[in-house]
């Protein structure tokens, strides 16, 4: 019951997950790693899915909605400005760096399917920016939780 725990919650919130297996279930290392990307893998899929359905969506009835209106002006607010800088800074690799540690999984698949779904290997990098997560966090939380016991 435990791993289907851990498996549905790191499809969801990625970070959050590691101290519950370790401290709270006792999870060895490997098991961590095991169901964590489990669980993250289910999540990259299950939302990138729901993602390109919700785009679909969006730009087949938004269009049919307004398309007696006039387009109105586009209004550039803080948060846009803030949303466009960051995706010209930082790009993919850093929605995928911040996607298992300050985003949540569905909204770093919504963004990467969003704005860079036409690449060959988005999500290849939100996979390996997992995997690569997942050893760091369970790395840190098995190392404090020795340091802990002694």
């Amino acid at each position: 019951m435990k791993e289907i725990l851990i498996i549905f919650f790191s499809s969801w919130k990625f970070a959050a997950v590691f101290p519950i297996a370790i401290y709270a279930f006792d999870m060895s290392f490997f098991e961590t790693i095991l169901y964590t990307n489990i669980g993250g893998i289910v999540g990259l899929v299950l939302f990138t899915f729901t993602s390109k359905g919700l785009i679909k969506i969006y730009d087949i009835l938004l269009p049919a909605i307004f398309r007696n209106r006039i387009k109105p002006k586009r209004i550039f607010t803080k948060r846009r400005r803030q949303i466009i800088k960051f995706k010209a800074k930082y790009g993919l690799p850093g929605i995928v760096l911040l996607t298992h540690v300050v985003l949540s999984i569905p909204i770093g698949v919504f963004l990467t399917t969003k704005y860079f779904g036409n690449k060959k290997y988005s999500y290849l990098y939100m996979f390996l920016g997992q995997v690569t997560w997942s050893f760091i966090f369970t790395l840190f939380y098995t190392e404090v939780k020795t340091v802990i016991q002694i």
